[in-house]
């Protein structure tokens, strides 16, 4: 049973009420300021998300969901490591999707030669359709990390985290950060011919909402709580019972869970303290001994504890 704030002050109702929204206002404006002084879009990106980090770990501290969790557990090491693998695999890999978006849009530009992309619409509307379009290629990409047996191996590091606090959102395999964060994330907008601006701003007011992902806040959503895939959503996402995870698996938003029947919130019990992968407790907690994991699943699996490295 989770033991951290209780929100019963004016002040904290009001911070765990608005914290998200205020987040989310906040960077988009910010982004969309550097851009008019002429800081170029993917550049607004890396500061925001270092600088909600920093916001985020902050609250965690004033509003705990769970005191447990705010101690380190052996991970935070381990949690470190994958910040910068994360940013230098995307960095790596935008020349390629790059690549694959502009030879995609040349091939659709004989279906649509003005354009598959809706240029006309105000930014926050396009905003809010290339959030609904990014989402919709994610949601199949993560629920398939959870279906196929051989992409679970990749994202069973993920699942692996034994709390949920501030810097473990960035805790995932290479290979899954290549497939989701740096391809799926961003080559199907790409093909659609999405402005660069138009881009940036979707990947900041997702950047700021997501950094709250795994956060060890008591956040009071309301109804936001029916579009974030944040807070307790989140928390029954990483339940060790696989039936209960596997769910929620919007990586930002929840659109396409309540299309598809996968939303998973129940109004008469608490989100699980208890996080992890039930019978998959010889899981490795070495930063290379994760990365290598998918390739000794059979061991793994089998109950035999591999060496940190």
């Amino acid at each position: 049973m989770r033991d951290g704030a209780r929100l019963d002050s004016p002040g904290e109702k009001i911070l765990a009420a608005t914290a998200v929204p205020a987040a989310v206002v906040a960077c988009v404006v910010i982004a969309d300021a550097m851009m008019d002084a002429g800081v170029a879009p993917a550049t607004t990106v890396l500061p925001l998300g270092a600088g909600m980090l920093v916001v985020v770990a902050l609250l965690e501290r004033i509003l705990p969901w769970h005191r447990g969790w705010l101690h380190s557990k052996g991970d935070l090491p381990v949690d470190a490591l994958y910040l910068p693998t994360q940013i230098a695999v995307t960095s790596l890999l935008r020349p390629l999707a790059t690549a694959l978006s502009v030879a995609g849009a040349a091939a659709l530009s004989g279906l649509a030669p003005t354009g598959l992309w809706p240029h006309h619409w105000p930014v926050v509307a396009q905003v809010l359709l290339a959030s609904v379009v990014r989402e919709f290629f994610d949601y199949w990409a993560h629920r398939a990390m959870h279906e196929i047996p051989w992409l679970w191996r990749l994202h069973a590091t993920h699942h692996s985290a034994p709390r949920l606090y501030w810097l473990n959102g960035t805790r995932a395999h290479p290979f899954e950060i290549a497939l989701r964060f740096g391809l799926v994330g961003v080559v199907p907008l790409a093909l659609l011919g999405i402005d660069a601006r138009v881009l940036a701003l979707t990947a900041v007011a997702a950047l700021a909402a997501d950094t709250f992902q795994h956060a060890n806040i008591a956040l009071h959503l309301g109804p936001l709580a029916w579009i974030y895939s944040i807070g307790d959503a989140h928390r029954w996402h990483h339940s060790r019972a696989r039936g209960e995870a596997d769910a929620n698996y919007g990586n930002v938003y929840l659109i396409w869970d309540a299309v598809f029947g996968t939303r998973y919130l129940p109004a008469d019990r608490e989100a699980p303290t208890e996080v992890g992968i039930e019978g998959l407790d010889a899981f490795p907690k070495g930063f290379l001994a994760q990365w290598l994991s998918p390739f000794r699943w059979s061991r793994i699996a089998g109950g035999t504890p591999e060496r940190s490295v």
